[in-house]
């Protein structure tokens, strides 16, 4: 039996998705903005978290389309993947975990919500 971390985001692209692939885009990266609600003293404030996303396969291929389509940063996306850390290595080639959420066929979806005029 496996144990997954599904997850569920709404939130604002913050820049274009690094794309990966050499003949065929293979997998995009991106971040979302997410604004919390968080009552304090029957206040209600708003905080900004911020999401790495990695989306895989077909995927990033509709990334692609939409992000040549007027670009991804903020557009608003919706996102449905599972938590993961990506492997990656810095300068030194050390390495190291970053906290991403996956988004592959199969495991996920992603919809952007929000057309370019």
């Amino acid at each position: 039996m496996y144990d997954y971390a599904q997850v569920q985001l709404l939130g604002r692209a913050t820049d274009n998705a690094s794309l990966h692939g050499e003949d065929k885009i293979t997998k995009a990266t991106f971040t979302l903005a997410l604004n919390i609600p968080i009552r304090r003293a029957g206040q209600t404030e708003s905080r900004t978290i911020y999401r790495r996303i990695m989306v895989l396969g077909h995927f990033a291929n509709y990334v692609e389309s939409c992000q040549k389509d007027g670009g991804l940063k903020g557009r608003l996306i919706n996102v449905l993947g599972v938590m993961d850390d990506e492997r990656l290595r810095d300068e030194d080639d050390e390495l190291y975990y970053e906290e991403v959420t996956r988004v592959a066929p199969g495991a996920g979806s992603i919809k952007i919500m929000d057309r370019r005029a």
